[in-house]
């Protein structure tokens, strides 16, 4: 799954960090690099920014990979914090960014980028399907694929559905996001802000991230507290019945098993066992997790005169082979 731990250090009045960038063109590093700043400007206390190197580059080599030194103020541990309206907050902050993202930006393209990874891992499916013998893992994808293809194709069409019958609120405009909004992105130890985490995208997607990721991998938290974190959220920004429609087609569309499965086939020998831990896990767990979709739809639709998250009929009677 997607997570970092980066390497730091600290002086009496600041936090170093040493990011991992290779990933990243220059163009995307650079729109990274305003991005940070502009949180700066605006006051934001938990932010880290780039420091240039001295011959006045973002980034530097060591051992054949490119790194990239963040600073931020020594972090604060916050215990009392509120997740959901902390992260209101800085996507609030975030929407009043005043530049064009290119390389950053994700918004308005998921309905392409998922069909592209669904394209992609249904090639690899039929090249798999037609040439054994088969590993363990293998049947299991094998077998479990045709289903996750289906709720895949669902949030697609959900997508779709949304951008035709709803309109975007000015609260729908883009914003600075996580790539992966998760549990450990920010704690109560510290809510650092980390450019080499962020794309620029729709409010939405770090909704359905973190709630996605609570549900699969803090069940007990997620059983304790619902849907609080959506609610507090609400409570610093309203979310509309297009950025309910938003986030119910990005949790429609199963990422995590996407995720492992990619993953498995891109790990060396010692890192499969974990992946195969994990597929069997998500997929014992599908009825759960449809479940849980079901109960997002209800819970999004609450004190709503007319159902404006429409229901997926066939959630909760489906289950992979």
């Amino acid at each position: 799954m997607y997570q970092h731990t980066y390497q730091c250090f600290q002086t009496p009045n600041s936090f170093f960090l040493i990011v991992p960038v290779s990933q990243f063109s220059d163009t995307e590093l650079a729109e990274l690099y305003y991005m940070s700043q502009y949180l700066q400007e605006q006051s934001d206390p938990y932010v880290s920014v780039f420091i240039f190197t001295k011959e006045g580059e973002l980034t530097f080599e060591h051992e054949g990979k490119t790194y990239a030194l963040l600073k931020a103020a020594p972090p604060v541990s916050n215990r009392a914090f509120s997740i959901g309206a902390e992260l209101a907050e800085f996507h609030r902050k975030g929407r009043g960014y005043p530049y064009e993202v290119k390389a950053a930006g994700r918004i308005g393209q998921w309905k392409d980028l998922w069909g592209k990874r669904i394209d992609q891992l249904e090639a690899f499916w039929q090249r798999k399907v037609h040439t054994p013998p088969h590993e363990p893992f293998d049947k299991k994808m094998i077998e479990s694929f045709p289903y996750y293809l289906g709720l895949s194709e669902n949030a697609i069409q959900y997508l779709v559905d949304t951008e035709l019958d709803d309109k975007p609120q000015a609260a729908d405009s883009g914003t600075i996001c996580h790539q992966r909004m998760e549990r450990h992105t920010w704690s109560s130890e510290s809510l650092l802000r980390i450019p080499a985490d962020w794309v620029f995208d729709h409010a939405s997607r770090d909704l359905a991230e973190y709630m996605r990721h609570t549900f699969l991998h803090h069940r007990q938290d997620f059983n304790q507290q619902g849907f609080l974190f959506l609610q507090e959220y609400g409570q610093v920004t309203p979310l509309s019945s297009f950025s309910k429609r938003l986030l119910y087609s990005r949790l429609l569309f199963p990422l995590h098993y996407f995720e492992i499965v990619e993953s498995y086939y891109m790990s060396s020998e010692s890192e499969k066992h974990y992946y195969e831990e994990q597929l069997d896990f998500i997929l014992s767990d599908c009825g759960r997790y449809e479940q849980f979709l079901n109960t997002a739809q209800e819970f999004m639709n609450m004190r709503a005169q007319k159902p404006f998250v429409p229901r997926v009929s066939w959630l909760g009677k489906g289950s992979p082979g």
